[in-house]
């Protein structure tokens, strides 16, 4: 039982590596990405009645809402949402590469300025905005937190007296901060319906997550067998949030709160995680060792 054990974990562990990688930028709510600026409108000239553009998404996204009684018309060069023409009434929302600070290498403090022109009812009206560059933090600590954690792990459920307790709860752990992570990122993203794009930023976590808590209670309820649906679950969690990891090395994060929550989330999920997947096997040897001795 113990060799079934630990090969269906590494099985688990293995499909849960490759179904996480199948799509990796799921983990990016709203395709929105870590990016070291910030993009705003500064303004319209001439201003119009009745016409807004306005930056969302830290400048991910241009939205113009047309108040007026003319269409207007967003000349092309912005990338594959442009040209487009918004009739009267009607909202737009896009990303365009003449405003959206993805790929741009600013330095902390600089600026860029950037203009679109558009066609208003046949009258031409500037939108002026401006991109600022933030200062990126060190991205060693945070690599050095995620590390630790997922040695520590392994280490301190060898020398637990109740190691499947132990992985139980440090996958609650993991599942939270995956959890509270994917919700934070989905409330940074305006530009589509809450529902889903959390369903679709939780992606293989909605897998995961219920094979955390169901391996926990299982594990609380005295069936070390549980361990084994924790560790899958675990797996998946790490694996998922690897791309996020970029919040380490950026500045503006995609994520509805402070940054450092952000990347502390990221270092559990992603420590935690894999601690528990790599401490899996030993502990199911050991539980399995432990219920073969009480019963000679």
């Amino acid at each position: 039982m113990t060799v079934l054990h630990r090969l269906a974990c590494l099985v688990l562990t293995a499909g849960g590596l490759l179904l996480a990688w199948a799509s990796p930028a799921a983990a990016h709510a709203g395709g929105l990405v870590a990016t070291d600026a910030r993009s705003h409108v500064v303004a319209l000239s001439p201003a119009v009645p009745g016409l807004e553009v306005t930056a969302i998404e830290d400048g991910a996204r241009l939205r113009l809402r047309n108040h007026t009684t003319v269409p207007v018309g967003v000349p092309t060069g912005g990338g594959a949402a442009t040209p487009a023409v918004v009739a009267a009434g009607q909202k737009l929302t896009w990303i365009d590469t003449r405003s959206t600070p993805e790929g741009r290498s600013l330095g902390a403090g600089a600026t860029q300025a950037w203009s679109i022109v558009l066609d208003v009812g046949g009258t031409p009206v500037t939108v002026t905005g401006e991109l600022v560059g933030a200062r990126p933090p060190s991205p060693v600590p945070w690599w050095l937190a995620a590390v630790l954690l997922a040695v520590a792990v392994p280490l301190v459920a060898r020398r637990s007296r109740r190691p499947g307790d132990l992985l139980a709860a440090t996958g609650l752990v993991a599942m939270a901060a995956s959890i509270t992570h994917v919700a934070g990122s989905t409330l940074a993203v305006e530009s589509a319906p809450m529902a889903g794009t959390f369903l679709s930023a939780a992606g293989i976590n909605l897998l995961a997550w219920p094979l955390i808590l169901g391996g926990a209670v299982t594990v609380f309820r005295g069936r070390p067998a549980g361990v084994l649906a924790v560790c899958a679950g675990a797996a998946l969690t790490a694996v998922f949030v690897l791309p996020d990891v970029t919040s380490f090395h950026r500045a503006v994060l995609p994520f509805a709160g402070p940054a450092v929550v952000e990347r502390i989330l990221v270092v559990l999920a992603l420590g935690t995680g894999i601690g528990v997947a790599v401490a899996g096997a030993s502990v199911l040897r050991t539980l399995a060792l432990r219920a073969g001795a009480e019963v000679r």
